[in-house]
């Protein structure tokens, strides 16, 4: 017993490790549907290597004349788990538990190359046949390690990734590269056969190389509470190009929209980049607050994507665009609707009150003819207005700019009126 404790601790046997946020692992471990992935234990059992994985202390080994003794080496492939203040800077943004750690996979030891392009994992000018990740070529760039920048791992430090890459924080992002020194717990990719059964064939992940991955019709579906627009579709297209053909391009979502005649009340659009399936393009805009909103909001009604793919500076890049539009029904402060009202009554007063000009010959007849058509034209727009007001609707761009040139109007009114009654 003793022993076996001892070997425990030294890293010579296997121990359950508890571990979070298992997602980003899958299909390896478990992905649980209240975090977006597609398991529920309620419904069948988890195997529990995939819940609480069997893995090495990492130990830090002993020295004797010269030479370190039990002290596991890492390599490709391995399954580590780490703690550092960046882990807890990271879980605690996501609202989980600081002190949980991550697990992820090595992929980069020091002296590696490691380059990602066109959503593949190149190490050493080589791309990796990769059967643990959940779909092939998902591998894509971020604020640490962008699309097509090769990266060298130093001395002492670590590349590693999850196997779901939609949704995993590793050293593409603000992880960055782990310390030696942080990592706790092994599980050597020699010894991964029980996990084997749920990976992938990789030999042919090199054919869908510039082939496009996402079909929009099955994306769609997803969202019943959106109708597919083509002109939110072609506005898409277009917002598209121009950001891959200049990622600062001043040509806006709006433009786009309305150069494709599409109007609407409300507007939306979010971008992303990389090859998704449907499936993975919802669960990973879902995955993001914001885009999860705009998704859920139920004042948008149409909904149109585009996909470009394209190279940018050399790297094959692949963007998504999509565009919603919605209405909601305009809301108008009371004193307003009450200033229209009262401008309507008091030109109908005084409307009645000059036509009766056209019976006296001693006022100037053209004068008064043409303040009568600007106080029926300013009475028409106030009387249109008010409508519009009461059906709840807005304004049209026709409508604004009919009252923005009302001031001038009623300036010219005042100046006939007082020219009229002194005559």
């Amino acid at each position: 017993m003793a022993f076996n404790e001892g070997g425990k601790w030294i890293g010579l046997t296997k121990v359950p490790v508890e571990v979070v946020g298992t997602g980003s692992m899958y299909p390896s471990l478990f992905w649980d549907q209240s975090e977006g992935g597609p398991e529920n234990f309620t419904l069948a059992p988890i195997a529990e290597f995939r819940t609480t994985p069997l893995m090495y202390r990492r130990f830090t080994g002993i020295t004797f004349l010269g030479q370190t003794y039990f002290r596991r080496p890492l390599a490709y492939g391995d399954l580590v788990t780490f703690a550092s203040a960046t882990t807890r800077n990271i879980l605690a943004q996501e609202g989980k538990n600081p002190h949980s750690g991550f697990i992820k996979r090595i992929i980069g030891v020091p002296g590696d190359t490691i380059e990602l392009r066109d959503g593949y994992v190149l190490k050493n000018g080589t791309p990796l046949p990769e059967p643990y990740i959940n779909t092939p070529r998902s591998t894509y760039g971020g604020s640490t390690l962008p699309d097509c920048r090769p990266l060298q791992v130093g001395p002492g430090q670590y590349f590693v990734l999850g196997d779901n890459r939609k949704v995993s924080s590793d050293s593409r992002f603000e992880l960055g590269l782990v310390s030696d020194q942080d990592i706790s717990f092994i599980l050597p990719y020699s010894e991964q056969s029980s996990y084997q059964s749920l990976w992938r064939d990789p030999s042919r992940d090199q054919e869908l190389v510039g082939t496009p991955t996402l079909n929009t019709n099955e994306f769609y579906r997803y969202l019943t509470n959106l109708r597919p627009t083509p002109k939110l579709s072609q506005s898409s297209a277009r917002r598209a190009q121009a950001l891959l053909t200049n990622p600062k391009t001043t040509y806006s979502m709006e433009q786009a929209i309305l150069d494709v005649g599409y109007s609407n009340v409300i507007l939306g659009e979010f971008i992303t980049y990389g090859h998704y399936s449907a499936e993975e393009l919802y669960q990973n805009l879902l995955s993001q607050s914001n885009t999860a909103q705009q998704l859920k909001n139920s004042d948008y009604d149409d909904i149109g994507l585009a996909i470009k793919t394209g190279e940018v500076n050399g790297c094959p890049t692949q963007i998504i665009v999509g565009h919603l539009g919605g209405y909601l029904p305009a809301t108008y402060e009371a004193s307003v609707v009450e200033s229209w009202q009262k401008s309507k009554d008091s030109l109908i007063s005084v409307l009645a009150s000059w036509e009766k000009g056209v019976e006296y010959n001693q006022l100037d007849q053209s004068k008064l003819t043409e303040l009568l058509v600007l106080l029926r034209r300013r009475l028409a727009l106030a009387e249109e207005v008010l409508s519009v007001m009461s059906r709840r609707e807005w304004l049209s761009d026709t409508q604004k700019a009919k009252i923005s040139a009302d001031q001038q109007d009623a300036e010219r009114i005042n100046q006939l009126a007082n020219e009229l009654n002194q005559e």
